[in-house]
């Protein structure tokens, strides 16, 4: 009986590092993806397992839908993160006469970049308002954003709405 021989990963970090945090955040199986173990093997798949197939001499079909599964397991990642992290799906944000946010700090020569906080950008917004001769009331509205394509996918991977 020919026995199944193992590979073994194993990986430590010292606790009060960032990659020690990170394993520890892993382990409290966050969005109920399973045990860290699980986790890393689905994390590498996602990002290594088209290329180990290529080089173990998969080709053709085989290999596209394992790329094409890579990219469609990453991109919804990379939406969550956004989504999360980047674009808020409703913004609360005071606005001059109905404008947008954009729409004020193009107006009042605010550029936003991303490594601007959203605080600096409502303090540049309301310095701005304060410099304005106009006696319009501010208005309080909230501005209702779609979700894109990327976000529709990732609320479906994680059983949102």
């Amino acid at each position: 009986m020919e026995q199944n021989q193992q590979v073994i990963l194993s990986v430590k970090r010292t606790v009060d590092t960032a990659e020690g945090h990170l394993l520890n955040y892993l382990q409290t199986e966050p969005f109920d993806l399973g045990k860290l173990p699980e986790v890393v093997m689905l994390t590498l798949k996602q990002h290594w397992s088209p290329f180990a197939m290529s080089a173990d001499g998969v080709d053709g079909e085989p290999l596209r839908q394992r790329a094409i599964w890579a990219i469609q397991q990453l991109e919804a990642q990379a939406a969550l993160i956004r989504a999360v992290f980047i674009e808020p799906s409703v913004v609360k944000t005071e606005t001059s006469r109905g404008e947008t946010q954009a729409q004020a700090q193009q107006a009042n020569g605010v550029e936003s970049s991303l490594p601007q906080t959203q605080t600096e950008e409502v303090q540049a917004l309301e310095q701005s308002d304060d410099d304005e001769t106009d006696d319009d009331e501010t208005d309080l509205e909230w501005i209702d954003i779609k979700p894109s394509l990327e976000m529709e996918q990732v609320n479906k991977l994680f059983g949102i709405g």
